[in-house]
């Protein structure tokens, strides 16, 4: 072969190196980038303004929206490998905690707490952690005291399993202080949906009810149920949902009264195969429960209204796609039709 023919063979081969080392930095810059538009997380604060994060060519912000304004800019902007976790008023509405994390970034895996003063936008870092932070709660009626699961590992329990948080724990942050508490040692594989009681000295999670299993065999034939933990008493652990029904509930709204749940949990599967999620309706006084809503989509995130009138909830029309499309509604807490909330940013 001619020496002219091997170099230009070599130089073919290194332009192609070139291109697609530069399409694949192009196609990592862009897995960020191609996240658009509106996402599940979202509050509701005492005076009735949501805040929801909406993403915008793969940066992250916070939005307010009220009956009164709808600001075009984010009140809280990220960079676009960061990302926001959860969201929660103060009780007064006029704070609202996020939690950052990095996207994509196991070995650097750190969580950050902040708050935004939402009339100034005045911002505070109050903790970092290298664990992850996956939810976070203001109490009630207390602006100084804050809420949240904590997971001390983040790996793959399997070789074709994505890496995952586990080893969850119940915390608390003083803001005045700066002091953590940590309440529970459970270290439980799973833990989400952190509720904290307004009438007591407890918070609701909803977990795994491993309470009697000895063997494998009996792991698989558990359910995720509400959970009531004492602070006052941490090892005082009880379910307050159904005991005998057979649906794992994921996510949960507590009424002002600690007397009724609002929860997620399959109801049916559709044609295509995609399980159906729906709201139900929990009376723990007479043990009964209902079905709330009756969309045939993915309904989630149940968050009881300052006035107890309405019951706010996302559904993602997309479901099981690898885009979702999650759109905010109401509904009256005595149940009847579901109304779009329009929210500014689309």
């Amino acid at each position: 072969m001619k020496k002219k023919t091997i170099i230009s063979i070599l130089i073919i081969i290194g332009l192609i190196t070139i291109t697609l080392i530069v399409l694949g930095i192009i196609f990592d810059k862009e897995e960020f980038e191609k996240q658009q538009g509106r996402t599940s997380i979202y509050d509701v604060s005492s005076n009735g303004t949501i805040a929801y994060v909406f993403f915008d060519e793969g940066n992250p912000g916070i939005y307010l929206q009220s009956d009164t304004a709808s600001p075009e800019e984010p009140i809280v902007q990220l960079k676009i490998d960061q990302e926001i976790l959860d969201i929660s008023f103060s009780p007064d509405g006029k704070k609202l905690a996020y939690i950052i994390s990095h996207k994509n970034k196991q070995e650097d895996l750190k969580s950050a707490i902040h708050v935004v003063n939402v009339e100034t936008g005045s911002n505070q870092v109050l903790f970092a952690k290298r664990t992850l932070v996956t939810e976070i709660e203001y109490h009630p009626t207390n602006e100084d005291m804050l809420y949240y699961l904590n997971a001390d590992t983040f790996e793959n329990y399997s070789p074709i399993a994505s890496a995952k948080p586990h080893d969850f724990d119940v915390f608390s942050y003083q803001i005045s202080s700066g002091e953590t508490k940590q309440h529970t040692d459970l270290k439980k594989y799973m833990m989400q949906s952190l509720r904290v009681s307004r009438t007591k000295n407890t918070v609701y999670v909803s977990m795994f009810d491993d309470t009697d299993v000895e063997t494998a065999e009996d792991s698989f034939a558990t359910y995720l149920r509400i959970f009531e933990i004492s602070l006052d008493d941490p090892k005082s652990i009880q379910v307050v949902s159904q005991k005998d029904n057979e649906q794992d509930i994921y996510d949960f709204a507590v009424a002002a009264n600690d007397d009724a749940f609002i929860y997620q949990a399959v109801n049916d599967t559709g044609e295509d195969g995609i399980f159906q999620y729906e709201l139900f309706f929990y009376d723990r006084q007479t043990e009964q429960g209902e079905r709330f809503t009756h969309l045939r989509e993915h309904t989630t995130n149940p968050i009881i209204g300052p006035d107890e009138k309405y019951v706010y909830f996302v559904v993602d029309k997309q479901f099981g796609s690898p885009k979702p499309d999650y759109y905010l509604y109401q509904m009256t807490i005595g149940g009847g039709n579901p109304e779009e909330i329009p929210l500014y940013m689309n």
